[in-house]
């Protein structure tokens, strides 16, 4: 079942006041460690002043610079969602790599000494206290229904074989939270090359539509400047353009919450037959 609208954070409205009064108001957030408020405020900003809004993102870059954890849950999930985990749920991330989901209690990863797989270099992040283990996502190895949620952010684009990585995601927990990029951001940062995704996931009604990237769809727009604007923002728009991906992540990433089970399907490329 599809609980993404159910589970989705509601801020409270704006409140009338000048823009030097919510600048004001934005350093207080941040000053009393609110940086939660102090984004909805940008936000609000942003749409209400769209002729102002380099000034307001690039405004609030350091605010997501200065996080002390830059996890995604840190950086925008907690913004967006109300995640449906209970004291004392078993939470699993799946894929937990070198950011690894604050509120879980088990971590996984199909490997935690290669830095080399899927992670460009940056090791493994292991948490004190808190079991890993090595497994593939089609895989796990897990009871059926061991968790209560897991959690599996920026691991189904990669998968081998996506159907086997649903059905397990559905077999070992209760309810989860699955993320990815959206088709469109892969394309125009050119990260599907870069990052090896395989899949486009992307939401169509209630359930995932996961479709095999073609070698047109992984060359993206031809150039990485993109990327490389968002990942070492130097100029005022830079900055502006990294925060803006932040502030909206749900319209760059496909961001789906379920619970019991849910509906995929799969398509692949045909290939074309092979010689005799």
């Amino acid at each position: 079942m599809n609980i993404t609208s159910r589970c989705r954070r509601k801020p409270g409205p704006l409140v009338v006041a000048t823009l030097g009064q919510h600048f004001e108001q934005i350093d207080r957030c941040w000053a009393a460690g609110n940086h939660i408020g102090a984004l909805d405020i940008v936000a609000a900003l942003v749409e209400q002043h769209p002729s102002r809004s380099i000034e307001f993102l690039a405004r609030v870059y350091p605010i997501f610079m200065e996080l002390e954890n830059r996890t995604r849950y840190e950086l925008y999930q907690q913004r967006l969602f109300d995640f449906p985990i209970r004291p004392g749920d078993r939470v699993l991330d799946i894929g937990s790599g070198h950011m690894p989901f604050p509120l879980a209690t088990h971590l996984a990863d199909i490997a935690t000494t290669d830095d080399g797989y899927g992670r460009a270099g940056v090791p493994f992040r292991w948490i004190e206290d808190k079991p890993v283990f090595e497994v593939p996502l089609e895989n796990t190895g897990f009871a059926d229904k061991e968790f209560d949620f897991v959690y599996c952010s920026h691991v189904l684009e990669h998968a081998t074989d996506p159907e086997k990585a649903c059905a397990e995601l559905i077999r070992i927990a209760r309810r989860g939270y699955i993320e990815t990029p959206s088709p469109a951001k892969d394309f125009f940062l050119q990260m599907a090359g870069v990052s090896n995704h395989r899949w486009s996931v992307d939401l169509d009604g209630d359930f995932l539509s996961i479709v095999e990237y073609t070698p047109w769809d992984i060359a993206g727009i031809g150039s990485n400047v993109l990327l490389h604007m968002c990942c070492d923002p130097v100029t005022e728009r830079e900055k502006a353009l990294k925060s803006l991906l932040l502030l909206c992540a749900d319209r760059v990433n496909t961001m789906f919450m379920w619970e019991d089970s849910f509906e995929y399907s799969v398509r692949r490329i045909a290939m074309p037959p092979q010689a005799s």
